[in-house]
């Protein structure tokens, strides 16, 4: 598949957002535990990390890095469960057990789960919880199929129910920089600092962003998407520049569903193709046309908010595909 074809009152918005969300109740891990009536400076942001010496020497071994950021279908709020039935009893082992050349160090939810500052293969259950899973399981089930030769590794920091227009907001935008942002780079120069010092050529080859859902309940706040985007994306390539491949730092930013909690989907999606218009490292996954769904899991009680297994795993799997394209 070429992935480049895809690289085509106030207040009262804000309480439907918010009663659609507790609707959702399968979502535990990811929105029952966040309060969204909190201002960004209520979170308790992490913003400090330390890595537990957990990989041998890397002898100057070639790692390529890949950024997976974002809310909630970034972290993964995807039950393995739904997927087992379609596949084998290799596949599933496989899936269970890890993938041998990608690596994750997670850190999703504010630390609520994480790989407590290891890194492991790239396996079920490292999403918003142990019994969930995100992109990575797709990046990484693509990777190890179209790529055995190279090694990866995934840093993922993301956090459920976060917006960009505070929350994630960049140095050059209007306003406090907001603390998962610090949070991000912080993570990410933590993690760099040590794959380097454990003799690792380790570079940031990808930033995959999945996020949007929090900024299109508002529309003047989905209006402004655009510019606080490209606030994120320029200030991240400078402030992580060190690590980064001679060649730059992509960005892979998967458009939201078209879900009926996402009143003004449509302002965000058009702001991020607009955006991945602006520069050839920009990339833009059309996730509605392409179809990823979000209707059928729970069966009994569809959670709308979140992408349905099957579509969280191709959500991973059309990012890795196009870090393949570029990488």
């Amino acid at each position: 598949m070429n992935m480049k074809a895809y690289v085509k009152n106030k207040n009262s918005g804000l309480v439907c957002f918010l009663v659609a969300l507790l609707i959702v109740s399968v979502t535990v891990c990811c929105v029952v535990s966040i309060d969204f009536g909190k201002k960004a400076d209520d979170w308790n942001v992490i913003t400090e990390f330390s890595v537990v010496d957990s990989l041998p020497n890397g002898n100057g071994e070639k790692v390529k890095i890949i950024l997976l950021n974002g809310q909630s279908n970034a972290s993964g709020v995807a039950n393995f469960t739904y997927l087992r039935s379609s596949l084998n009893a290799s596949e599933i082992s496989t899936y269970e057990n890890g993938f041998s050349n990608v690596y994750i160090n997670y850190f999703c939810e504010n630390g609520n789960h994480s790989s407590s500052g290891k890194f492991e293969n790239v396996k079920t259950g490292q999403g918003c919880s142990s019994e969930h899973f995100g992109p990575e399981l797709g990046i990484a089930k693509t990777l190890s199929s179209m790529s055995p030769s190279e090694t990866y590794v995934i840093l993922k920091y993301s956090w459920g129910g976060s917006n960009l227009y505070e929350q994630w907001r960049a140095p050059s935008s209007v306003g406090k920089t907001g603390e998962m942002y610090e949070a991000f780079i912080n993570f990410t120069r933590t993690n760099m600092e040590y794959l380097r010092a454990k003799n690792y050529n380790a570079e940031i080859v990808a930033m995959c962003w999945m996020q949007g859902e929090s900024d299109a309940f508002d529309i003047s706040i989905a209006n402004a998407y655009y510019d606080n985007l490209s606030s994120l994306v320029s200030n991240a390539r400078n402030d992580l520049s060190p690590y980064i491949q001679s060649n730059g730092m992509y960005f892979i930013d998967a458009g939201i569903s078209d879900s009926p909690y996402w009143t003004y989907y449509q302002l965000v999606n058009n702001a991020k193709h607009e955006f991945a218009a602006t520069n050839p490292k920009n990339v833009y996954i059309d996730t509605v046309s392409i179809g990823l769904s979000y209707r059928n899991e729970p069966f009994d009680e569809p959670d709308l908010a979140h992408y349905d297994s099957a579509s969280e795993l191709l959500l991973g799997e059309l990012f890795a595909e196009n870090i393949l394209l570029i990488s």
